[in-house]
Order: structure tokens, then C-alpha cells, then sequence
């Protein structure tokens, strides 16, 4: 009996190193780190390798590359989800491996917003923003706060000023020249650290969306849509479809990034595209609605006696299935 248990503990030792990944020859490698990732907040990463000695490790992210084992990171607030790649080099044998892991970044309490909040930025108007959140983020309220644009710490011009103890930024009027990516960060004395809030992007440009494509579409042939907009793709906005009053119906059916491509099969409807541009940051977005009537496919002399074709194919087809030829 302890034989069989000594053996079954060793299968189950050797199942378990097998599984978490611990490879029988070359390296391997594996990131870690404690708690949450939570923007504004730092977080130490760890990679680690069974690579001992004469091991080169490099983390890249967000465009970014840092050398060494353990990387210190705060996120700004900009994305929901980053990857994050450690990869190890074994200068001995020249061996590398690498690994990703995708953080899901919890959204920081302070932010960067207008204020009233749903003011629109307009070059020779006047406008607010508000370092929000950072006084009840710590019992003591924050030490200090300074406000960074384009990730430089701020330099104030003279259409620009500090007020309220610095926690807003007040412009008077808006110039072009302040367009930017904005951020304040507060020391809390409480939690002994820097808070880096959520930013916001400033423009002044008014967003145009516009959707091409044809007014009608036929049933079976594909058409195609784009969302077509002033604000730079995945830089300024990104885009969404939605489709109010229901799903496309038809044969076929995609969506990559602003276009749409759809092979409708249901004469005589209706189908509403809508794209909608937007900047979570900025709280900025704008949209544009397109509707499309589908119409029957109209038949030439040609495509009477190629459909005829088919459809005498289709019949022979059925009638062998029938008769079990």
C-alpha cells in the first residue's frame, strides 16, 4: 500500500510540474506581481526564469522597452487592458523565451474632467478642468498637485492659471496651443504615494462622422460601408456600429475597425447602420445614421438562363436525394 501511495505521489508531483510548465530542457519564464494593477497606483512586476546566470530579461509594453528583471509601472489611466511581455535571454546558449500576460487595469478615482462637466472646448471661449477625486482619495487630502500635459510636467502660459489650491486648471480664453493629453498627480500623505490620475485628452476640432456606401443594396450581393471621420482612428477615437432596429440579416456578415461588409437576403426592408466616433477620455463623441433598402436582385435575359441553370442543378440534386440514386 505506502508503494503504490509513494508512487502515485511521484506521478502526481511530476503531472503537476508538467502542467505549470517547468520544461525538461531549455528555459522558462513566468511574471508576477501582488494585488491589483490599478492605474495612477505603481505596481512592481516580477519576471523570473530558470535561467540562473548570464540571463538578459527585457519587458516591452505600450511601445516601451525597460531591461532587467523587475519592472515598476504606473499605469496612466488611458487603457482598460495592457499587454505586458517579459522575455528572458540566456547569453550562455544563446536561448530566449518569452512570455504575455494582459493586465486588466482598474480605473484610477481621480481624473481629469471640465468643469460643468458637459462643457464642449471652444478655441476664445473660456474653460475649466478639475484634478476631480483627489481630495477625498486620502482622510488628509493631497500635499501637493501638479498638472502635466503631453506626460511634462505643466508650464503655464498667460491665458492659463492655477486656483482652488491648484486643483483646477482654468484657461482664459482656450488657445489652439493647449490642446493636449492632461493629467494631475497628488502626493497623499496618508498612503505615502503619488497618485497619477486618469487623463484627458483636450481638442478643440468638432468631430465629423460621415458613412459611405449605396442608399440600396440587392439581395446576395455583397456590399460595402465605411465610417469615414475627422478624428485621427485609434489615435484621437475609436469606432463602434451599432444597429438600432435590429441586427443585418443576410448571408454574410463582418466588421473590422470602420468597415462593414454585408451580403443581404431579405427583399423589401430596411436596415439602420449607425458609427459612432468617441474618445472616452475626452468624453468626446459624435455619430452619423445611414439607411439602407434592400431590394430584389434585378435579372437580365443572362442571369435568367444562368439562374435557370442552377435552379434545374438544384432540382436534379433533390430528386437524387429522393430517389436514393
Amino acid at each position: 500500500m505506502s508503494f503504490n501511495m509513494k508512487t502515485n505521489f511521484s506521478l502526481y508531483c511530476a503531472l503537476l510540474v508538467a502542467l505549470m510548465g517547468a520544461p525538461a530542457l531549455g528555459i522558462s519564464v513566468e511574471i508576477a506581481w501582488m494585488g491589483s494593477v490599478r492605474a495612477g497606483y505603481p505596481t512592481v512586476f516580477i519576471c523570473s526564469s530558470s535561467c540562473f546566470s548570464n540571463c538578459i530579461y527585457t519587458w516591452n509594453f505600450e511601445d516601451r522597452t525597460i531591461n532587467g528583471s523587475t519592472l515598476t509601472w504606473t499605469p496612466d489611466g488611458r487603457d482598460d487592458t495592457v499587454e505586458l511581455k517579459c522575455t528572458v535571454l540566456d547569453r550562455k546558449t544563446g536561448e530566449s523565451i518569452s512570455t504575455t500576460t494582459v493586465l486588466d487595469i482598474i480605473k484610477n478615482p481621480v481624473s481629469v474632467q471640465t468643469s460643468p462637466s458637459n462643457t464642449v472646448p471652444s478655441v476664445n471661449q473660456s474653460l475649466s478642468l478639475v484634478c476631480k477625486g483627489a481630495a477625498s482619495g486620502d482622510p488628509q487630502g493631497p500635499s501637493e498637485l501638479i498638472w502635466f500635459k503631453d506626460g511634462a510636467k505643466l508650464t503655464l502660459h498667460e491665458n492659463m492659471q492655477l486656483l482652488q489650491n491648484n486643483f483646477t486648471l482654468h484657461f482664459n480664453p482656450l488657445l489652439p496651443s493647449n490642446v493636449g493629453f492632461y493629467h494631475c498627480e497628488a502626493f497623499l500623505p496618508t498612503l505615502q504615494t503619488r497618485v497619477l490620475s486618469s487623463g484627458y485628452l483636450l481638442s478643440v476640432d468638432p468631430w465629423h462622422v460621415t458613412i459611405s456606401g449605396p442608399d440600396s443594396v440587392f439581395v446576395g450581393k455583397m456590399s460595402q460601408f465605411t465610417c469615414l471621420t475627422s478624428c485621427k482612428l485609434n489615435v484621437e477615437c475609436t469606432v463602434r456600429w451599432q444597429y438600432r432596429g435590429g441586427f443585418p440579416t443576410g448571408t454574410y456578415f463582418s466588421v473590422h475597425a470602420n468597415q462593414l461588409k454585408w451580403t443581404p437576403s431579405i427583399p423589401g426592408t430596411f436596415q439602420n447602420f449607425t458609427c459612432i466616433a468617441e474618445n472616452a477620455a475626452a468624453g468626446r463623441s459624435a455619430e452619423a445614421t445611414k439607411m439602407v433598402e434592400v431590394k430584389g436582385i434585378p435579372i437580365s435575359g443572362s442571369e435568367v438562363m444562368k439562374l435557370g441553370g442552377l435552379f434545374s442543378l438544384i432540382l436534379i440534386v433533390e430528386l437524387l436525394t429522393i430517389f436514393d440514386f
